[in-house]
């Protein structure tokens, strides 16, 4: 999968939460280093670093539906860590030690926010909100980026037993209508192909598409009544 840190900047809630996480860790780290705390409270300072950067990952990856239930899971976990030291440190009246609680509340927080963000099915208000937040999901022109799927621009695509030859003035590629489609993607946009190209597809808002591989910028892709053709992945989610 690409790493595209455009997925996180282009989507305000993933900014904003992933900012606080890391404002409330180095806040933890600076008040954990300055009172000189030592045992397993430093496991809990590295798990949640650790899991921030998880997060950073399968969001940039465009694969937080694939590791849903484990983030959850560890999320559960950091949030019982962070409570225990939220109880044992925000009543002391040392700074430092402050520091350390509010950090860890900071974080707290930040978790919570993400459990029912995450936790939210496809199609469900939180799900469908934070989606339309994004920006990067939906480019101003896809037709911009060439595709660098396994067959050129131009050609007319349709299904059937057999096989599809494609050609160009350049190129000749002959692509498979029964190729192995090894992931489905869900669109999040409407997305009307170019007259221009046959290639590109139409699809509207929730529609499901079979994908060949999930690289690049534009995918293999095949709608439910069988027809053949391209996708801009900017529009697409792997389910």
């Amino acid at each position: 999968m690409t790493f595209d840190l455009g997925l996180i900047v282009g989507n305000p809630f993933y900014l904003a939460t992933l900012g606080l996480a890391a404002v409330g860790w180095i806040v933890e780290f600076a008040g954990a280093a300055a009172s000189q705390i030592k045992g397993i409270a430093w496991f809990y300072i590295i798990y949640e670093l650790c899991l921030i950067i998880g997060i950073l990952i399968a969001i940039a990856t465009n694969a937080l539906s694939y590791y849903r239930s484990s983030i959850l899971t560890f999320l559960a976990v950091g949030i019982i860590f962070q409570i225990q030291i939220i109880d044992g440190d925000i009543g002391v009246s040392i700074p430092e030690f402050q520091a350390f609680a509010a950090g860890a509340l900071f974080i707290a927080i930040v978790s919570f926010v993400w459990v029912i963000a995450f936790g939210a099915e496809d199609g469900s208000l939180v799900g469908d909100t934070i989606n339309s937040w994004s920006i990067s999901n939906k480019p101003n022109n896809p037709r911009n980026v060439h595709p660098d799927v396994g067959f050129p621009p131009g050609v007319q695509l349709s299904p059937g037993p057999g096989q599809i030859p494609m050609t160009n003035m350049q190129d000749q590629v002959v692509v498979s209508p029964n190729a192995d489609y090894a992931y489905k993607a869900k669109a999040l946009y409407d997305y009307q192909a170019s007259p221009e190209d046959q290639t590109e597809l139409s699809f509207t808002k929730g529609e499901i598409l079979d994908i060949v591989d999930n690289k690049g910028k534009w995918w293999q892709a095949k709608k439910a009544d069988g027809t053949i053709g391209i996708a801009p992945s900017n529009y697409l989610q792997i389910i």
